[in-house]
């Protein structure tokens, strides 16, 4: 049975992140508590980040909109991907050749409003729409296809899990299939692994789970309980390992065999540990495998004024920053961003041979 919008809403999780150093005069702080105890950020790290060809997607709410920005993976030399004042640009996922950025929009207002699936080139150039009404995105291994969410109803909704089926574009073709299982519904953090042969995404309410995260065969109806505590997963590019939310206070880590009959979780432990009221969210493998980018920050106390909780796209998020940790240690990080304006749903963007 599908779940009011007011349960959605009311079922939701939280994440934030404070300021390593103070922003720019022209760009006040939003607020942050003290880091907790053993869980202060590790500035050399950024020396490492420096010499990294990758770069860094993330959305923001710097001026009363969102936006893509990207970024060197040391955080510096940010720029605004979008620049669209009248529209939210949410959720960027890279393709793992560099070449493009898949996104939703949030456009319209009031009863015309809907959150819309794009892609783009690298540099923000040559926008497409690729479905009304869709969320989620995610890319095959060789770029060439995009899996999503198309959403639950025709009536706008934030919350993240109001899904129902994933569909898949083809670049090329410019055609849509859906999945052949017709009962998935509220899925979200989607991912595609590097075979083709799987995805694997966080249930809330949905399938015969309250919440978890599952693996679920790209041609086939099965579903099948990771038994990670947490959610919103992440996987390598070569599909070994899974990183995840972890509750809502640590980054965890852990291999990953989609071939094991069911798929399983071994070796799981925490690279980032944080503690109330410092939370963590929004985990990204680099496409190395050797840093996680994530969101950190303060828990938001109560709710903004559409009562949204702050890891939700397009849910505000005082003090948010993003932040890389080390995957082979514990609590090895640094913040790349300090204003704090909403810093979140990071992505590793990898370089590109395409020409601009």
């Amino acid at each position: 049975m599908l779940r009011s919008r007011a349960f959605r809403l009311s079922i939701a999780i939280s994440i934030a992140v404070p300021p390593l150093a103070a922003p720019p005069a022209a760009l006040a702080a939003d607020p942050a508590p003290p880091w907790p105890s053993g869980a202060a950020p590790t500035p050399e790290l950024l020396g490492e980040l420096k010499s990294s060809l990758c770069k860094i997607v993330y959305e923001a709410n710097r001026d009363g909109n969102w936006e893509l920005y990207v970024m060197n993976a040391d955080g510096t030399d940010p720029v605004n991907l979008t620049c669209t004042p009248d529209i939210d640009e949410l959720y960027a996922k890279c393709s793992p050749d560099g070449s493009r950025i898949a996104f939703v929009a949030d456009q319209g207002q009031g009863d015309a409003r809907r959150r819309d699936l794009y892609v783009m080139r690298r540099d923000g150039s040559d926008r497409k729409l690729v479905r009304e009404n869709a969320r989620e995105p995610c890319w095959s291994a060789d770029s060439s296809a995009i899996a999503f969410l198309p959403a639950e109803m025709a009536e706008f909704d934030y919350t993240d899990f109001a899904t129902k089926g994933i569909a898949i574009y083809d670049l090329k073709t410019g055609t849509t299939r859906p999945h052949p299982n017709a009962g998935i519904v509220h899925l979200y953090t989607l991912n595609w692994s590097p075979d083709g042969e799987w995805f694997v995404a966080t249930v809330h309410g949905g399938m015969g789970f309250s919440h978890a995260i599952v693996a679920l065969p790209a041609e086939g109806d099965a579903v099948h309980d990771l038994h990670l505590s947490g959610c919103r997963p992440d996987l390598t590019a070569d599909g070994a390992r899974i990183a995840w939310g972890h509750g809502d206070f640590a980054v965890g880590v852990a291999d990953l065999d989609l071939s094991a009959t069911p798929p399983k979780v071994t070796n799981a432990r925490n690279v980032v540990q944080s503690a109330d009221p410092l939370e963590t969210y929004h985990a990204d493998w680099s496409p190395d495998g050797r840093f996680l980018v994530y969101t950190f920050g303060p828990k938001k106390t109560g709710k903004d004024l559409k009562g949204l909780i702050p890891e939700l796209p397009g849910s505000t998020a005082p003090g948010w920053n993003i932040c890389v940790a080390d995957a082979s240690r514990t609590n090895r990080w640094v913040a790349l961003t300090s204003d704090g304006k909403s810093c979140k749903e990071p992505d590793w963007l990898p370089p590109s041979e395409e020409p601009r």
